[in-house]
C-alpha cells in the first residue's frame, strides 16, 4: 500500500499518494524555474496552482478520494510548461481524459476601460471591437433606450478581470502555462 499525504494546492487540500505529491512538487518547482525572473511570478504561480486544483477537483469523484500518480501525470500533461514545450519529460504522458474546451466568461476589462470597463469586457467576450459597443451604448442613451441602466447594472454585477487567468478566460483562451506566460510577457512589453 502506498503512503498517502495531505497536500494543499490552490486553496484546497487533497489526499495524494506520496509519489503523486513528489511529481506535482517537482513540476511546480520546474515551472517556477522556467518562469525565471518574470515580473509577476507569484501571481502566475497562484493562478497555476488554482488551475491545477480545479482540474483535480473536476477529475475526482469525492473529496476524500486519494489522488494518484496517473491523475497528476494527466494534470501535468494538460497544463504543459510555460514555453509550450513538454520539457517535463520524466513524468509526461499524453492527456487522455475528456478534453474540455475553453469557455468564455464575462468580466469587465480593466485594460480596455473608458469608464467602467463594461464595453471592453463585452467586446472581449463577444469578440467584437469595444469601440463599436461604446457607440451603440451612446446611441441608445441619446435615443432614450435603457442602455444607461443596462450599463450601470453590468458595471455593478460583472466582476473586474483582475488576475491573468481571468483575463484569459475573458478572451476564451484556456488557462495553460503557455498562455499565462504569453500574457505575462505581453504585459511586460507595455
Amino acid at each position: 500500500m502506498k503512503k498517502v499525504v495531505s497536500k494543499g494546492i490552490g486553496g484546497y487540500s487533497f489526499q495524494m499518494e506520496e509519489d503523486a505529491c513528489r511529481i506535482l512538487q517537482d513540476y511546480i518547482e520546474q515551472f517556477k524555474a522556467k518562469l525565471g525572473e518574470a515580473e509577476d511570478v507569484s501571481e502566475i504561480m497562484d493562478d497555476i496552482e488554482a488551475r491545477i486544483a480545479e482540474i483535480i477537483r473536476e477529475e475526482i469523484s469525492s473529496p476524500n478520494q486519494v489522488v494518484g500518480e496517473g491523475l497528476i501525470r494527466q494534470v501535468v500533461a494538460r497544463m504543459g510548461m510555460p514555453d509550450g514545450s513538454n520539457d517535463f519529460t520524466e513524468y509526461h504522458v499524453p492527456y487522455t481524459s475528456k478534453k474540455r474546451g475553453a469557455s468564455r466568461r464575462l468580466f469587465r476589462n480593466p485594460d480596455d476601460r473608458k469608464i467602467g470597463g463594461v464595453c471592453g469586457g463585452l467586446g472581449a467576450y463577444l469578440g467584437v471591437d469595444a469601440t463599436l459597443l461604446r457607440i451603440l451604448f451612446l446611441l441608445g442613451l441619446i435615443m432614450g433606450f435603457l442602455t444607461f441602466w443596462i450599463y450601470i447594472i453590468l458595471w455593478i454585477c460583472v466582476q473586474d478581470a483582475r488576475t491573468p487567468a481571468q483575463k484569459l478566460q475573458m478572451q476564451g483562451l484556456p488557462v495553460t502555462a503557455e498562455n499565462l506566460l504569453r500574457y505575462s510577457a505581453k504585459q511586460s512589453e507595455k
